[in-house]
Formats: C-alpha cells, sequence, structure tokens
C-alpha cells in the first residue's frame, strides 16, 4: 500500500529539495531512485552511506565515476594488503 502511495502521489517542491542529494539544484535519475526508494522504506540512509563508502573505496582516481582502471587499481591494492 506505501508503494503504491509513494509511485502514485505527485511530486511537490519540497520533495526535489529533499531528493537533491549533491545540493546542485537538479535531481538526477539516481537520485530521483534513492528519493522514492527511501520514501517507500526500501532502503535508509544508513544503507546509502554504506554503498556511498564502497564506491568512494573503489573510485581510486577520484573522479566521481567508476572505471575499469579504478576498478583494477582497486583490485590490486587489495592484493598487496596483508
Amino acid at each position: 500500500a506505501l508503494v503504491k502511495w509513494v509511485l502514485s502521489r505527485r511530486t511537490t517542491n519540497v520533495d526535489l529539495e529533499a531528493a537533491d542529494i549533491d545540493d546542485d539544484g537538479v535531481v538526477g535519475a539516481a537520485e530521483f531512485v534513492l528519493f522514492k526508494l527511501k520514501e517507500m522504506g526500501k532502503i535508509c540512509q544508513q544503507d546509502i552511506s554504506v554503498i556511498m563508502e564502497e564506491f568512494e573505496n573503489l573510485d581510486v582516481d577520484q573522479s566521481g565515476t567508476l572505471s575499469v582502471s579504478d576498478i583494477s587499481e582497486a583490485q590490486s591494492v587489495e592484493t598487496r594488503m596483508p
């Protein structure tokens, strides 16, 4: 019932402000999906923080995106650790 309500209710300006995770004034698809999942109770902020920490650890070149070279470098760092 909650999922149906969340998906059927009109999105407001307040919702957009809440969904704008990076405070850049626009809401991308990923931000919108996360906002809706949080509204539905499917994911919590703690889950998002854990996932973001993993992303940041994998983003070796700190570009804000993941590439094959990031993953390769992250894996080689892991294998060098005792």
